[in-house]
This record gives C-alpha cells, structure tokens and sequence, in this order.
C-alpha cells in the first residue's frame, strides 16, 4: 500500500486563497496572491478565476482586485443564530419603531425564502403581523420583495416556481408582474406592500446591502395603510434607508467576527 501523499491539495490552495481575500477584501491582486503565497502568476491565476467562476470570489475594479463572492457571504450570514442576530439588530429596530411609531422588523433570506429574523412593535397588538419565525412571500410582502429582488436570476427562477401565496385579492401571483415589481424596486430602492398580506395594512422595506454588495436581508415598518402611506411616508422612508444603511454595516462586521471561531 502506497504511502499518502503529504503534499496539500488543490483544496488547500484554494482555500487559501479564500482566506488572504478576506484579510484584504477589495485590495488584493494577482501579483499580491502570487507573492504572498509563492505561486507562479499562471497558479495563482487560474485559482482565482476558479473561485470567481465559482461565485465564491469576485473581481473588482475593472478585474485587477477580488472580493469575497455571494457564495462565501451567504454561508457567513446563513451560520448566524437568531440571538447573535437580535443582538445586532435589536437597537436599530427599537429605534426605528420609536422614531416611526410603528411595527418594524429585520427579515432574511434561508435559501430561496424569506422569514422575519428580528422584530419590535409599540402596539403590541401589532406584533403578530411580525412575529419572528414568520414567512414573508416574495411575491406580496414589502420586505420579501426587498431582499429577493436583488438575487440571481436562478434564485428568484427557484423561488418564484414554488406555490406563490394570494392572501388577498390584492396579491399577484403573476410571474410577469412580480419581475416587473422587482425591477421597480430595484429603480426605487425600496418595495411596498399595500394590502397584499392583510386587508387594511400597509408595509415599506428597504435591501439592507451588504459591503460587498450582497443582499440577504431587509428592514421593513409595517402598520394601518391609512398610517404608513400617508403624507409623511417620504419622511418614514428617509428613516427607513438610514436604519438599513446602519444595519448592513453592523452585520457584515459581525458575521466578519464570528468567522473568526
């Protein structure tokens, strides 16, 4: 029987690859992996372009430098706890509701659906509409439509080929309408959910976007349409973007944390 080869595999190459982009996202370039690892240029080309095809790396500035890919981003994000998401979350979210006097809540995306993550509500009454745990259809719901409107062609194929959901006559199931409602929310930066999910209520979301561009999850206010749609709603949205910007800093630097163990 042979003696195994000691000698790291070309996993081994790869991942460390992986590692030194992470170390310095945005920044690190052929010539830099070709150094710091003491590969020929032609080695630590084809690793690279291996991982970008991959969507587990992606090029930058014109193909010069890499970054972390989707991929890599979404197992970070899918290994967070519920408890390591409230903590994060849970100030901005009490803020928010105190500033808008509504219920609000942080969704996220597990595979090709959405759930509410974290959620807070002066009414308690309320809070059932947002009740952690509590699938969010990417076809009717403001925060569903948020997140899923920035994912691949092939994960919005895989999500809009299940059974879409109609809780009332307001919600479309149509897969030519909901592509057009995710362009428009890409156009805008933010989705609506006008009686779609409950008679009477109304829902705004913003994509939370990630530093690396990645959007896995969205923060969302939620009350009576007479409230949340009414003249003041440029205002409650204003918040809303300031709350989302806060939180994809706040949670890319602890899924960042939490790679460390």
């Amino acid at each position: 029987m042979s003696e195994k080869d000691p000698s790291p595999g070309p996993l081994t190459r790869y991942f460390d690859v992986l590692e030194l982009i992470a170390s310095f996202p945005g920044a690190l370039t052929l010539g830099d992996v070709s150094s710091l690892l003491g590969l020929p240029k032609a080695t630590a080309h084809r690793l690279l372009k291996g991982l970008v095809r991959s969507n587990l790396a992606k090029e930058g500035d014109g193909g010069r430098t890499y970054q972390l890919g989707e991929r890599v981003t979404r197992v970070l994000h899918a290994s967070a706890e519920e408890g390591w998401l409230s903590s994060l979350a849970g100030p901005h979210l009490r803020a928010l509701s105190e500033a808008t006097s509504e219920a609000c809540f942080l969704a996220r995306l597990v595979g090709s659906h959405v759930f509410v993550a974290v959620s807070e509500a002066p009414d308690m009454k309320w809070i059932q509409h947002v009740a952690e745990g509590l699938e969010m259809p990417v076809n009717a719901a403001a925060s569903g439509k948020a997140i899923m409107a920035y994912q691949s062609k092939e994960l919005i194929s895989e999500a809009l080929s299940q059974d879409l959901p109609k809780p009332t006559n307001l919600s479309q199931t149509s897969r030519r309408w909901i592509e057009k409602e995710f362009a428009t929310v890409r156009e805008q930066g933010y989705a609506t959910c006008v009686g779609e999910i409950y008679e009477g209520s109304a829902a705004i979301a913003c994509p939370i976007m990630l530093p690396e561009g990645s959007v896995l999850y969205s923060v969302a206010i939620s009350g009576p349409q007479e409230r949340v749609m009414d003249k003041k709603m440029p205002q409650r949205l204003q918040i809303l973007r300031d709350t989302a910007a806060a939180l994809g800093k706040a949670l890319s630097l602890g899924a960042s944390i939490r790679s460390r163990h």
